[in-house]
């Protein structure tokens, strides 16, 4: 990716000094307490309301006789659910399932639910009772946790946005058309992208699976797999003259169909409750049967397509821009140079009370919680001030802005008119006093720390 070595940093630059100074700070944050896990169940009850409450509302609207007040109705709930979830992603699933609340769950056993813990939120049957959505918490956990975090910004990154809308930034359409092909991914995203490929980061981690023995030599493993494949994959392995590809493809996307069909009936049955009322002789006749399904399906949709937006925004644009980098070579985790990427690769937003923090799903620490991904929500809040701090004095690169702002930075890159800097590493050798301990080989990296 970078013609010769190229480093962001000169010579002069103390890597042992900011990584010190960044290791102070989070100590000075402290352990989790008590008022973590009351927070947690705060933020648990207030998506449990907006979720169930939202759902009353569409079925409030959905039964009354004027359309124009119908319609209200049922936007507010479908905001409402959307919002829910959001949090139960970003917020909620995101910190539990980074282990954020694991330690906590051993210094003060009596504090949380026991099913708030690495491993055990939303596995198994607890996916429909946590966090139910269009990816399979134990997918995302291998697609985020490990590869992303542990991949930042390089090739291997799974959610690097540049390399992943490689075919968009090269297609030969006029720029207006590919700005507008990106609000189809900001709208659908979560079952057109994340879920697909989050499922093959999967199957590829399972190295004696089926899927991951067999994956079909052409396809690189870096490259994304989305909704569309469903009919390219197998019909390229046929002209390939490669049969067995095909049905690999056909297989796969069956495997994948079954984890994405819990989320495509909660998004439908809505719309069976006028029948089912009506069959039980409860309904109240405001609207006709046809009508109130007709509503509540369009609602439910919404709320699903408004749930997409609202993550993309908050999501998609935390490391890609033109003024963000990419990198040629891996590195040591929480090295000096592991640190200073989670600075020069990610974007905060604005941050610092509980409003904005839970309408941005707390994802505006992003520095922050890349440097340690295992900490709860107020500790982000307590670390981001101490890291900004110590990033202003060592020099280094620390971007904050809105999520709009962001978010066009990202379309940039992903349609072409904009590209990611790049680098060998951002510390050079010869700024290490005695050896060289920021960057190594891939395979001595601690994925599953």
């Amino acid at each position: 990716m970078c013609k010769s070595d190229t480093y962001v940093l000169d010579a002069s630059f103390k890597p042992d000094e900011f990584l010190a100074d960044i290791k102070a700070a989070k100590a000075a944050v402290g352990e989790a307490t008590e008022e973590d896990a009351k927070h947690l169940q705060r933020l648990v009850f207030i998506s449990q309301v907006l979720l169930y409450g939202g759902h009353v509302l569409l079925l409030l609207g959905a039964a009354m006789p004027s359309w124009s007040t119908a319609l209200l109705t049922c936007f507010a709930g479908a905001s409402m659910i959307s919002f829910a979830r959001c949090m139960k992603w970003t917020i909620i699933g995101h910190h539990v399932s980074h282990g954020g609340y694991d330690k906590l769950q051993k210094s003060h056993p009596t504090a949380l639910p026991a099913h708030y813990k690495r491993g055990v939120f939303a596995v198994g049957f607890r996916r429909f009772l946590d966090w139910l959505d269009w990816m399979l918490p134990q997918a995302w956990d291998v697609e985020h946790n490990k590869a992303h975090h542990y991949y930042l910004s390089e090739e291997k990154d799974p959610d690097l946005v540049e390399h992943n809308f490689e075919i968009l930034r090269k297609f030969p359409l006029p720029s207006a058309l590919k700005y507008m092909s990106m609000f189809m991914w900001v709208f659908t995203w979560k079952f057109t992208y994340y879920s697909p490929n989050t499922f093959k980061e999967l199957a590829l981690s399972k190295k004696e699976g089926w899927l991951a023995r067999n994956w079909p030599s052409w396809n690189k493993k870096t490259d994304p797999v989305v909704v569309f494949d469903v009919f390219r994959m197998p019909l390229e392995a046929l002209l390939r003259g490669t049969v067995k590809d095909s049905f690999y493809w056909m297989y796969f996307f069956a495997q994948w169909f079954a984890v994405i069909l819990p989320m495509i009936i909660s998004v439908v049955v809505p719309a069976a409750w006028p029948l089912a009322l009506s069959q039980a002789g409860l309904w109240p006749g405001f609207s006709t049967v046809r009508e109130a399904t007709i509503r509540l399906l369009v609602a439910s949709v919404v709320a699903d397509l408004m749930s997409n937006a609202h993550a993309f925004v908050i999501i998609a644009c935390n490391h890609s821009g033109g003024d963000l980098y990419r990198y040629s070579t891996s590195c040591k985790a929480f090295s000096a140079e592991f640190l200073l990427r989670c600075s020069y690769s990610s974007a905060n937003f604005e941050c610092g009370n509980e409003l904005i923090d839970i309408i941005y799903g707390w994802l505006n620490y992003q520095v922050e919680h890349h440097m340690y991904p295992d900490l709860t929500p107020l500790q982000y809040r307590k670390l981001q001030p101490l890291v900004k701090s110590v990033c202003k004095k060592h020099g280094v690169m620390y971007v904050q802005q809105n999520a709009l702002t962001r978010t066009w930075k990202m379309f940039q890159v992903a349609v072409g008119d904009a590209q990611m800097k790049r680098c060998t590493a951002l510390v050079p050798p010869e700024a290490y006093a005695k050896k060289e301990i920021g960057v190594e080989d891939v395979s001595s990296r601690a994925l599953g720390a």
